[in-house]
C-alpha cells in the first residue's frame, strides 16, 4: 500500500463522524508533516486494565489527538463501551509509556476551536523537530531502529509480516521460509524459544489443537492442549519464551507482535496446561556480537 492509499483509507475511518473528520483533517493539514504516519481510532491500555480509543495517533512521537464531541463529555459512546477483540488489545499501546495526549473540544465557538488547532498542529510539529522526524517508521527497517535504540521493547509499534522477518531481522537468522510456530536461540547464554502463538478466546475458535489464553495486563500466558490424538510436548519449569503474538491491524492484515519474554511456571499433571509468566517488557539485541540479553 503506497502513502496516498494509506492516508485516504485511514482518514476515511473517520468520515461518518462529521466534527471528528473536520478536526482530525484540519489538524493534519496544519501540521503538513509527509514524513509523518498518522494512525486513526487507536486503541490505548489504561490503568487497571482499561482501554479506551483515541481518534489520531502518530507512532513515531507517541502522541495521540483527541476530539472532544458532546456525546464524549456525556460518556455514551458506544464504541469505548463495547468489549474489544483480541486483535484490538494486542493492537493497542500503553498509556504508561510516555504517551502524550491533545485533546481538541469540538464544541469550543468556531474561532476558539481554529486557535486549539493550531496549538495542537504547533506543539506536534515542534516534537517532530525536536525528534528529528525524517522519514515514515515504515520506512525505516525495524532493524535499523533496533539498532539505534539497542532493544526491542512491548512499547514499540512494530509489526512483522511473516515469522521469518522476525527471526531474519531480529535474531540473526537467514531463513528462506519458516512454517513452524517456534524457533531456538539463546538468551543470556540460556536456550529458549520464539513463540508465535495465535492468542485465543473464549470461543476457542483460533486453533485447533492449541489454545493460548493471555490475561488483561499481557502478564500470564496459558496454553491448554486440545489434540484429539492426545500427542503433546515435554517442557521444563524455568523454560525461557520470547513471544510474538498474532494480531490484525486496522486495515484486516495480520502480523506478529513482541509482548515480552515469559518463563514456564507451572504445568498441569497431564501435561496439557502450561503457565507462563511475564519476566521482562525488553528484549536487548547486540548486531554485532549477535548477542539477545534481558538484563
Amino acid at each position: 500500500m503506497d502513502k496516498v492509499e494509506y492516508l485516504i483509507k485511514t482518514f476515511s475511518r473517520t468520515r461518518r463522524k462529521d466534527y471528528e473528520n473536520y478536526i482530525l483533517n484540519a489538524v493534519w493539514q496544519k501540521i503538513n508533516f509527509l514524513n509523518m504516519r498518522p494512525v486513526t481510532q487507536q486503541y490505548v491500555k489504561g490503568e487497571n486494565n482499561e482501554y479506551y480509543l483515541i481518534d489520531l495517533y502518530f507512532p513515531q512521537i507517541n502522541v495521540g489527538v483527541e476530539v472532544d464531541e458532546a456525546f464524549h463529555k456525556n460518556n455514551i459512546e458506544s464504541d469505548l463501551k463495547r468489549e474489544l477483540t483480541i486483535e484490538e488489545k494486542l493492537s493497542s499501546i500503553r498509556e504508561a509509556s510516555l504517551f502524550e495526549l491533545k485533546r481538541i473540544d469540538a464544541t469550543l465557538p468556531l474561532q476558539n476551536l481554529m486557535e486549539r488547532i493550531d496549538i495542537v498542529a504547533a506543539e506536534i510539529k515542534e516534537k517532530i523537530v525536536d525528534m528529528k522526524i525524517s522519514k515514515w517508521d515504515t520506512d525505516v527497517s525495524i532493524k535499523e531502529r533496533i539498532k539505534k535504540n539497542g532493544y526491542l521493547s512491548i512499547d514499540d509499534f512494530y509489526r512483522f509480516r511473516v515469522i521469518t522477518d522476525v527471526a531474519n531481522q531480529l535474531f540473526f537468522k537467514n531463513y528462506k521460509g519458516y512454517q513452524k510456530a517456534s524457533f531456538v536461540v539463546n538468551v543470556d547464554d540460556e536456550v529458549a524459544q520464539v513463540w508465535f502463538p495465535t492468542i485465543s478466546t473464549e470461543a476457542k475458535e483460533e486453533h485447533n489443537q492449541w489454545l493460548n489464553y493471555l490475561n488483561e495486563d499481557w502478564s500470564v500466558i496459558t496454553e491448554e492442549n486440545i489434540r484429539e490424538d492426545g500427542k503433546t510436548t515435554n517442557h521444563q519449569i524455568g523454560d525461557l519464551r520470547v513471544v510474538f503474538a498474532k494480531i490484525k491491524d486496522n486495515f484486516g492484515k495480520f502480523s506478529y507482535r513482541y509482548i515480552g519474554n515469559f518463563r514456564l511456571e507451572e504445568i498441569s499433571e497431564d501435561n496439557k496446561v502450561r503457565r507462563y509468566q511475564k519476566v521482562s517488557d525488553r528484549l536487548y539485541i547486540n548486531y554485532e556480537n549477535e548477542q539477545l540479553l534481558m538484563k
